[in-house]
């Protein structure tokens, strides 16, 4: 009688732990699948930004300007400052190229996107003028790498004319 009530209690504790596994396992499917539909969307988020942004170089950030000041235009104070942090930014970079910081933007910066990133062309900007969206030490970034200039100066000087062009045109685009 002791032996059977104990291997009783022995398959309810089996039975208990399937089940627990069980449930264990479908919570990871869930979870693993989740991240996949996440991931997939973020993936799509960052395909359609890029989409926006069908030219490069000056010309490109010239018309993402003029998006953001069609957008912006019954706020001028916003397009001000947008206009004066993406100005800010460039001339760093342009200032030291080789500060890392200065090139890496956290693409969920709350000073960015106040400024810059919530406004139409805002991060369209940065893509024109040759960031890419990347992931750096975890976090998802607007980046613009530096070349090597030791083993392509011409590379180099090129990313760093793009730099000084796109400071000009948001120059010229701060005096309208």
């Amino acid at each position: 009688r002791e032996t059977e009530q104990r291997l009783l209690e022995d398959q309810r504790k089996r039975e208990a732990e399937l089940e627990l596994s069980r449930r264990a396992e479908e919570a990871r499917r869930r979870r693993i699948e989740e991240e996949q539909l996440a991931l997939a969307a973020e993936r799509e988020a960052d395909a359609n930004l890029l989409s926006l942004v069908p030219t490069k170089g000056a010309e490109g950030v010239r018309e993402q300007i003029e998006r953001m000041r069609q957008a912006l235009k019954e706020d001028r104070a916003a397009l001000d400052v947008a206009l004066g942090s993406l100005y800010t930014l460039f001339d760093q970079i342009s200032r030291k190229p080789e500060e890392v910081s200065f090139r890496r933007v956290r693409r969920d910066h709350p000073k960015f996107n106040e400024d810059i990133g919530r406004h139409v062309g805002g991060k369209e900007v940065l893509i024109a003028a040759g960031f890419r969206l990347e992931t750096l030490d975890g976090i998802k970034c607007f980046f613009s790498r530096e070349p090597n200039i030791e083993h392509d100066m011409n590379g180099w000087s090129d990313w760093f004319d793009g730099l000084k062009k796109t400071l000009e045109v948001i120059e010229e685009e701060m005096i309208k």
